[in-house]
């Protein structure tokens, strides 16, 4: 099946489309986790909210071992880049966005080092 996304506005360098659709669903995961962090704040129950697309995002970043402390990491950046989303401005949430993603590679490059 090949998918055909519009290109994102990401960072002025090429990206390919694999990274494109790894960055569009960086930045859905993180404005769905601040909109439901949100809704929490003001009451709402909101344990049946959310959509997790961290096992996409994570098995389109090439993490082949999904452990308990992986995901323990994952949801700690999760919370501290979706805190550094103060508004809707899309500069700012792409730019939080692509920094989320250089995370999860470097934590990739560091996984993937210890099992060499």
């Amino acid at each position: 099946m090949k998918l055909e996304l519009k290109t994102q506005n990401f960072p002025k360098f090429e990206l390919s489309p694999n990274q494109d659709l790894i960055l569009f669903l960086i930045k859905n995961e993180l404005l769905g986790t601040k909109f439901i962090n949100q809704l929490n704040t003001i009451g709402f129950d909101t344990s049946f909210g959310g959509v997790e697309l961290g096992e996409a995002i994570l098995s389109l970043i090439g993490f082949d071992n999904k452990n308990d402390k992986l995901w323990e990491w994952y949801h700690a950046i999760l919370r501290t880049y979706t805190a550094m989303i103060k508004d809707q401005d899309q500069v700012v949430i792409r730019s939080v966005a692509f920094d989320f993603y250089i995370a999860l590679r470097v934590r990739l490059q560091i996984e993937q080092g210890d099992r060499l």
